[in-house]
Formats: structure tokens, sequence, C-alpha cells
């Protein structure tokens, strides 16, 4: 008799994220698992988009920041990639963050934190080259192209600070600020349920300048500004200043990014509306629900 055939019982495998950043699909496929919070970060090019993303991770990599703990990520190689040359390792002379380019397309970065209570927030923070916003200034309609600016909770737009620091580019900076949410409120891709962030970027630098003083009346105008023209169609506009990364050390790293964080896992959800029913039916259909079953009449 034939010896029986040895069976290799099955192994059961587990698949391990690769860790990039995450495309709005592979965001969407994890909210089916556990929901999470979306924040739009956008800006013009060199506002300082990457370099706060690299501030937080390395942030979380010293402790807990902002009252929440680092519970895990889903894209560390990609925070890693993106914090090399902040890193001595890097042999840069100066920390540095590698930009986005604009065929890198959409791409979420994933942190998973947890507060004093031990309640978990999944926070996807989106991330796009500068000069697709800078597009949607003059054409409106392409904002409605951008997924990430409907979905998020949040939408926070960084106003480079080296640039308000210089006279000659103040009011310039102002001005596109304002036709930027003017051109999302415009393509209706901000909804009231959204909170509007105007957070100026390299504080550092604005102090350095000497023109801090002057600057910070001219960002508080435009916020009033933008409050007056679009109060109404969202649902909270507040400005912030930050500096994520001040390679002289005069700043604590992250500055300011710890409120900023805050306001992302806990910006209020819209309220829920109640639908009345509709006890006129239209159509053959809708007269089903109206149906006594026969058991209800005996």
């Amino acid at each position: 008799m034939a010896a029986e055939a040895e069976v290799t019982p099955a192994v059961k495998k587990t698949k391990f994220p690769q860790g990039d950043p995450l495309s709005q699909l592979e965001v969407d496929a994890q909210q089916l698992q556990r929901a999470g919070r979306l924040a739009a970060v956008i800006g013009d090019t060199s506002s300082g988009k990457s370099t706060l993303l690299c501030a937080l991770y390395d942030r979380f990599l010293r402790g807990e920041f902002g009252e929440r703990t680092f519970v895990g990520s889903s894209t560390l190689c990609g925070f890693e990639k993106l914090a090399h040359l902040s890193r001595a390792a890097s042999g840069a002379q100066t920390p540095d963050t590698e930009r986005t380019f604009v065929s890198e397309g959409l791409q979420y970065y994933h942190l998973a934190l947890a507060n004093e209570s031990r309640h978990r927030v999944d926070l996807f923070v989106s991330d796009r080259a500068g000069e697709t916003y800078r597009s949607g200034m003059d054409r409106p309609d392409e904002f409605r192209q951008l997924p990430e600016l409907s979905v998020a909770r949040v939408v926070t737009v960084l106003v480079d600070g080296a640039r308000l620091a210089r006279k000659e580019e103040l009011h310039e900076v102002l001005g596109a600020t304002r036709r930027m949410v003017r051109a999302m409120v415009d393509s209706e891709v901000l909804k009231s349920s959204q909170h509007l962030q105007i957070v100026q970027t390299k504080q550092d630098d604005v102090e350095r300048s000497g023109r801090s003083a002057s600057v910070k009346p001219h960002l508080d105008d435009l916020v009033q500004r933008l409050k007056s023209d679009f109060g109404s169609s969202l649902a909270t506009i507040d400005l912030f200043a930050i500096a994520a990364r001040d390679p002289s050390g005069d700043f604590v790293p992250a500055y300011g990014c710890d409120d900023l964080l805050t306001t992302w896992c806990d910006a209020a959800e819209p309220p829920v509306w109640r639908v009345r029913q509709d006890r006129a039916p239209a159509t053959q259909f809708d007269r089903l629900a109206l149906v006594v079953p026969r058991r209800a009449r005996k």
C-alpha cells in the first residue's frame, strides 16, 4: 500500500502595509474598517506642507505631543523618506525636506493617535504639490477635481511666513490666499460642515525679520474679511502661526503645531439632519411602505 502523502497544514498569512503614502482609494478602504479624520493641507509652492508633516512625525518620535500619544501608522516608510534630509545621516549641512512633485499626485500620510482616555483617532493628512493649488486660483473648476477638498473635515491653507516677512511680497501673498479661498467656495468644494484654517508658517523667519508686529495685523484683517465674506458658508475660520522647523533652534520643534493637531482630531462633526417622512407617496414603490401587513389587520 502506497504511503499516504504528507499534508502540509495551511499557514495563515498576514498582509502588512507597505508603509508608503496612501492614495484616496486606500484611505477610503481603511475608513470602511475604522472611521478616521481627514485634513487637507494646501498651499502654494514652498509654503511648508511637507515640512509640517515631517515635523509632526519627528515630534511623535520624541514622545507625547499635543496631549496625544502615537499609536501607529500605515505610512511609516513614507514618513521616513520625507524626514531623511532633516537627519544627520543624510549628510546635509542644514535640515531640509524633499518637496512634493506634481507627478506624485495626491498622497495621504496616516497617524493613529490616542488621548488620555485612550480614545483612538486615525488621522489622514493630504499632501499634494503646491503648483496644483496655484493653478486652481485662476481656474476654480479645477478644484472640483481634487477629492481631498470635498472629503476633508478640516481644510488647512498654509501661508508662507518667509514671504510675508518681505514687505514687497506681503500684499501679493495675502491676496493670493484670499483668491484661493474664494475659488474653493465659488467652486462649491467647501461646505458649511467644514472647518477652514489659515496657517502662517515659518514664524521663525517672521520673528527674525523684525516685522512680526506689522505682519500680524494684516493676517488678522485677512481672517476677518474671510469671515465676513464666507463665514456663513463654513463651520469655522481660524488663524494659526507655526514654526515647524527652525534650523537656528530659537523655536522648539513643531512650534504651534500642537494646537493645529488638536483641531484636526477634535473638529466638530456636522449636526445630524432629521428628514420628515413624506406621507404623500409619489410612486407605487413608496405606497408599499404604507400597506398594513395582513397579520396586523387581525
